[in-house]
C-alpha cells in the first residue's frame, strides 16, 4: 500500500512528465533519426542491468552520464525521452515491481533528462564551443542539476513512504554515489567531443568504461556481503552459545533503534546504534558455560571473568576492523555515568552517546526478561528503576528520552516475535561503520 502523500506526490511528479510529453508531441520529434536511436540504445544499455542496493530502496546503474550528456547533445526533450524510456531496467521490465513505481520512475527519470538538457541551453551552452562559457560551466550545470533533481525526487519519495526526513534518506542511501557522480562528469564531456569528431556511432564505446564501473559496483557489494556474513555467522555463534543472550542482544537492539529514533537522530546513525545494539554483548561467547550459564549469582573471581567480556567483544571486532559506533557499544555498554562502570571506568560524556543509549535499553531489557536465578520485573518496577538511576548508572538526558518514548507506546508490544529458534526476525543487515 501507498501512503496517501506518496500517492499525491507521485502524481505530482507524473503530471509534470505529463506536460513535457505534451509540449514534445505538439512541438514534433522524429524517432526515424540515428542520433536519438543509437543515444537511446546507449542509454537502456547501461540501465538495463541495474544493481538492487544492498539495503534495499533503488537500485544503482550507470546510465547517468549517457542520458546527461545525449541531453546535451540532442536537446532537453531527446533528454526527456532517453529518461522516460531509455532507463527502463531489467527488474521492471520483468513485472517485479509495482506498475505505480514503474510509471513514477518512468516520469522521474524523464524529468531529469529533461532538466539536464534545459539547464544547459539555458546558460547558453553549445556543443560546438569546447571552452568554458558555453560548454564545460553549462555541462557542469546540467550535470549537477540531473544528480540533486535525481535524488531529491527519489528521496522524497523513499521519505513519504517510510516518514523519515529527506537528508536522513539521503544519508542512508544515497550519501555514497556523490563520489561516482563527479568520478562520471568527465565521462559527458569526453561523449560530446567525441560526438563532434565522429558522430554518433563511437557513442558505443562509451559502455566499456561504464561497464566496468558496473563491475566495480557488484565488486563492492560482494565484499558488504561477506562483511555481513561475518556480523550474521558472530550472532549466529551467540546463539548457540546462549539463547537468552542472543534473544536479549536483538531486543536491545531493537529498543535502541527505536530510542536513537525518538531522541531524532539521522536513520544512518539509527541503524548503526541498532547494529551496536545487537553486537554490544558479543564477547559473552568468550565466556565460559559454567559462568554464563550458572543459574546462582556469581561470586567475585566469576564476576571478574564475566566482566572481560567487554573486551574480548573489542577484540573480535577488532578481528573483523569493525570500528566506530558498533565497537563502541561491545566495548562500553557497562561504563556508568558517573565513572564507577568497567572496563575503563568512562564517565559522562566521555562515553560515546550511542552506547549510552544501549546501556539504557540494555538495563530495561535486562530486568524485564526472566533468568534462572531471578524473576522478571514488571515494566513499571523497571522503569522506576531506570529513573533512580539517572545521573548515576545512567546519561540523565537519555533516561528522560526513554521516559518520554514509553509514554507513547508499550516496548513489550513492539518486540514482536520472541527472536527464539525459527521465530526469530531476518538476519539484519550490517555495514562498516
Amino acid at each position: 500500500m501507498y501512503p496517501s502523500r506518496l500517492i499525491a506526490y507521485m502524481s505530482a511528479v507524473e503530471l509534470g512528465a505529463m506536460v513535457v510529453i505534451i509540449h514534445s508531441v505538439a512541438g514534433g520529434i522524429s524517432w526515424v533519426h540515428w542520433d536519438i536511436l543509437i543515444f537511446l540504445a546507449s542509454v537502456f544499455a547501461a540501465a538495463f542491468f541495474s544493481i538492487p542496493l544492498p539495503r534495499g530502496n533503488g537500485m544503482v546503474s550507470v546510465e547517468m552520464p549517457v542520458l546527461v550528456a545525449a541531453s546535451i547533445i540532442l536537446g532537453p526533450i531527446a533528454g526527456f525521452w532517453m529518461g522516460f524510456i531509455g532507463t527502463l531496467n531489467a527488474e521492471q521490465l520483468s513485472g517485479r515491481v509495482k506498475w505505480p513505481s514503474v510509471l513514477f520512475n518512468r516520469a522521474q527519470m524523464g524529468l531529469v533528462g529533461w532538466s539536464a538538457g534545459a539547464v544547459f541551453y539555458a546558460l547558453g551552452g553549445s556543443v560546438q564551443h569546447l571552452v568554458w562559457s558555453q560548454f564545460i560551466g553549462p555541462a557542469v550545470a546540467a550535470s549537477g542539476v540531473a544528480y540533486v533533481g535525481n535524488m531529491i525526487l527519489v528521496a522524497a519519495a523513499i521519505s513519504l513512504r517510510q516518514h523519515k526526513n529527506i537528508y536522513s534518506v539521503w544519508r542512508s542511501y544515497m550519501s555514497w554515489a556523490t563520489l561516482n557522480h563527479f568520478v562520471m562528469m568527465p565521462v559527458v564531456f569526453l561523449m560530446v567531443v567525441v560526438y563532434r569528431i565522429g558522430g554518433p556511432w563511437p557513442e558505443f564505446v562509451f559502455l566499456v568504461p561504464l561497464a566496468l564501473s558496473r563491475w566495480v559496483y557488484v565488486l563492492l557489494l560482494r565484499i558488504r556481503r561477506l562483511y555481513n556474513l561475518g556480523m550474521q555467522a558472530m550472532l549466529a555463534g551467540l546463539e548457540a552459545k546462549d539463547e537468552y543472550t542472543y534473544g536479549h542482544s536483538m531486543r536491545v537492539g531493537h529498543y535502541a533503534g527505536l530510542l536513537a529514533r525518538h531522541m531524532g537522530m539521522p536513520e544512518h546513525r539509527v541503524d548503526l546504534i541498532m547494529e551496536a545494539g545487537r553486537l554490544h554483548d558479543i564477547g559473552k561467547v568468550g565466556v565460559p558455560d559454567a559462568i554464563l550459564k550458572k543459574p546462582d549469582r556469581l561470586h567475585s573471581e566469576e564476576m571478574l571473568t564475566m566482566q572481560r567480556h567487554p573486551v574480548v567483544g573489542g577484540d573480535l571486532l577488532d578481528a573483523l576492523e569493525v570500528v566506530g559506533c558498533v565497537k563502541n557499544g561491545a566495548v562500553y555498554h557497562h561504563e556508568r555515568f558517573d565513572g564507577s562502570g568497567y572496563p575503563f571506568k568512562l564517565k559522562g560524556e566521555d562515553i560515546p552517546i550511542e552506547t549510552r543509549i544501549i546501556s539504557v535499553v540494555d538495563a530495561y531489557d535486562a530486568m524485564t526478561s526472566t533468568r534462572p536465578y531471578r524473576r522478571a520485573m514488571s515494566h513499571e518496577r523497571a522503569i522506576e528503576e531506570i529513573s533512580q538511576a539517572s545521573g548515576t548508572q545512567l546519561d540523565p538526558v537519555v533516561v528522560d528520552a526513554f521516559l518520554d518514548m514509553v509514554k507513547h507506546f508499550d516496548l513489550a508490544a513492539r518486540e514482536g516475535v520472541k527472536f527464539k529458534g525459527r521465530n526469530r526476525p531476518d538476519p539484519p543487515q550490517f555495514r562498516p561503520s
